[in-house]
């Protein structure tokens, strides 16, 4: 039977309890049914019920079909009642709950529960440095992945926490001698088809 290695397991649950957080702009809770509603969406499920119309049709976007994402559709969830703060912490929530949920797809193994949701009241941490530029959402610096959520400071932090998880931290990613289970062509090559295959188009 396929099991993950203990050490990605123990990192994998530490990343994944992390986003029952209470974030920016959204509680504990509001999170937690964030991933349930995107696990509904990629199972092609109803939609859930437990967040309003405007973050539910969100939260399915990007959770399903991230692809379809433009500029104008981004306007779009903002004008509808999403501040960027709201929607740049949905996309560092979702993607980051599909991005766990398919590890553990693409190894035949059982999706982790849903994280507990701690309580209190969202923190309101935006950096007011971020300008939109030519970026779709506000962001520190110029247009870049891995400055994509930095409008939410604590949100930027934990896609750079699970990104050296499954793959390098942004640092590593300007060495090319970093070597983990594959060799660094290997994990490029990797990177390189499932980024075609995702139509990533960056």
């Amino acid at each position: 039977m396929t099991q993950l290695a203990p050490d990605l397991a123990a990192r994998l649950e530490t990343r994944w309890q992390k986003l029952g957080s209470v974030g920016a702009r959204w509680s504990g809770t509001d999170r937690v049914a964030m991933i349930g509603e995107a696990r509904a969406a990629r199972r092609g499920d109803l939609p859930t019920g437990s967040l309003d119309e405007v973050t539910t049709r969100a939260v399915r976007a990007v959770a399903a079909h991230p692809a379809s994402i433009r500029r104008q559709w981004v306007d779009s969830v903002v004008s509808d009642g999403l501040d960027h703060g709201s929607y740049v912490e949905l996309v560092g929530v979702v993607a980051r709950a599909v991005a766990i949920d398919t590890v553990f797809d693409s190894l035949g193994l059982e999706h982790l529960g849903l994280p507990e949701a701690a309580t209190g009241t969202p923190t309101g941490e935006i950096d007011s440095r971020a300008g939109r530029v030519k970026a779709w959402v506000p962001m520190v610096g110029g247009a870049s992945i891995t400055q994509a959520l930095s409008l939410v400071p604590a949100e930027n932090a934990e896609l750079e926490h699970l990104h050296g998880v499954l793959y390098l931290t942004f640092d590593e990613m300007a060495d090319p001698r970093p070597d983990k289970a594959l060799t660094r062509p290997q994990m490029e090559l990797v990177a390189a088809r499932t980024s075609a295959h995702n139509e990533c188009f960056y």
